[in-house]
């Protein structure tokens, strides 16, 4: 099949631009992937579909869709009854949503429009469109691009709760997308994970899974546009929206037990904090003076460029931290957990320095910061590895790979 002739349609169940967050970055970038390919469609989904900014995708797509989701109030009272009849169902709050019927009636009409050779569904979220997609697209070949494995994060949901009282839904949710990907990870022609550690995981829930590994990317900067120096009071980094619960878990780890003894080692250092913020992190910023929340921004170069280093202070998570591939774009030192820098291919001390207890993890940024010539190496270090491995480009090349080898019934290999 000449690769001009492949039509392809991304299924997204988040409106991908700008790319603001981790999921809404791969997302982008497989889009752009797939636009080399052939022509792309993008259907995606938002409750206020007029906010968002089709023309950012218009160099990428032929055309954007985006189906209107039914509000969702935010407020206390409906999101826990919502949340409870759900834990009562024992339906995953993401599936849910995507499985209202009105929904699902539109995306059937929209992908009548065309047809297709391959059609993509981010996150194992809409999984369940497999079906759907095979109704009306009976001749398509079939990706599902797996951000996470989701029933592992509810997992670590169920055994570390933000509240006792989380532990019931948790489980309930759970179970929900162990169901959702035992059934539907075999029914995909492919399944796409981000790292081998996302892929013993899914190939352990389907056996007969056709499993690869694309990678999450970043865009190294030219080296000479790598910060030089930095001067003045140094800032420590933090990347990630405070809604996603190991991001905002985190912080309360880090600002708790180890912020504490680097203000008392280095009572100059700042903390910048980069992503959708929480309540509870505005009002903690209130009080300390030393502390500063960003919010979203368009382009983290011009604040990372400001870091000494950047810290991923997970206790649990999914996927791969896009975080840590951007610091080494940006030619930053990282100080990690294990959880933080599961997934990504590191050498411990080489590009990035593990630490785990409270302890080791401030004793890490304390000795960072107060040495500039380790600092710098790490840095380096990391920055090679961004390059060699984890650049959006080689990435790209290799989910194209992927799917001509699939389309033409070759045994996909990369």
């Amino acid at each position: 099949m000449g690769s001009d002739a492949i039509r392809l349609a991304l299924i997204s169940p988040e409106f991908p631009a700008p790319p603001t967050s981790g999921g809404k970055k791969r997302t982008f970038h497989l889009l752009d992937a797939l636009a080399r390919l052939g022509t792309v469609d993008l259907i995606t989904f938002s409750e206020h579909p007029e906010a968002e900014t089709p023309q950012l995708l218009h160099a990428i797509c032929r055309r954007v869709d985006i189906i209107r989701l039914p509000e969702h109030s935010r407020r206390l009272l409906p999101f826990l009854i919502r949340n409870l009849r759900r834990a009562a169902r024992g339906i995953n709050p993401l599936i849910d949503r995507f499985s209202e019927s009105s929904v699902c009636e539109t995306l059937w009409r929209r992908l009548h429009h065309e047809t297709y050779d391959l059609v993509v569904l981010e996150h194992s979220w809409i999984a369940h469109y497999i079906s759907l997609v095979r109704d009306v697209q009976p001749q398509a070949r079939i990706i599902l691009d797996c951000h996470n494995i989701e029933s592992d994060l509810w997992r670590q949901y169920y055994e570390h709760p933000p509240k006792f009282w989380h532990k019931l839904a948790a489980y309930r949710f759970w179970r929900s997308a162990l169901e959702q990907e035992r059934t539907y990870l075999r029914l995909a022609d492919l399944v796409w994970v981000v790292s081998e550690t996302d892929a013993e995981r899914a190939r352990a829930l389907a056996p007969s899974a056709r499993v690869r590994v694309i990678p999450n990317g970043t865009i190294p900067l030219p080296r000479e546009a790598l910060s030089a120096n930095v001067t003045g009071p140094p800032i420590i980094g933090f990347l990630g929206s405070l809604d996603y619960p190991p991001n905002e878990s985190g912080m309360r780890f880090f600002l708790d037990r180890i912020w504490p003894a680097i203000r008392a080692a280095v009572p100059d250092a700042r903390l910048m904090v980069i992503g959708r913020p929480s309540a509870w992190l505005l009002r903690r910023a209130r009080t300390d003076a030393h502390l500063f929340v960003v919010g979203e921004v368009s382009d983290i170069t011009p604040y990372l460029r400001q870091w000494a280093l950047m810290v991923v202070p997970l206790l649990y998570g999914g996927g791969t931290r896009m975080k840590i591939l951007d610091a080494w774009a940006h030619g930053i030192a990282v100080v990690s957990t294990s959880k933080g820098a599961e997934g990504i291919h590191t050498r411990p001390g080489e590009e990035v320095w593990i630490a785990d207890a409270p302890n080791e993890f401030a004793h890490a940024v304390i000795h960072l910061l107060r040495d500039a010539a380790e600092r710098h190496r790490l840095a380096r270090s990391g920055y090679e590895r961004a390059r060699c491995d984890y650049s959006w480009d080689t990435i790209a090349e290799r989910a194209r790979h992927q799917v001509i080898t699939l389309l033409t019934g070759n045994d996909v290999s990369l």
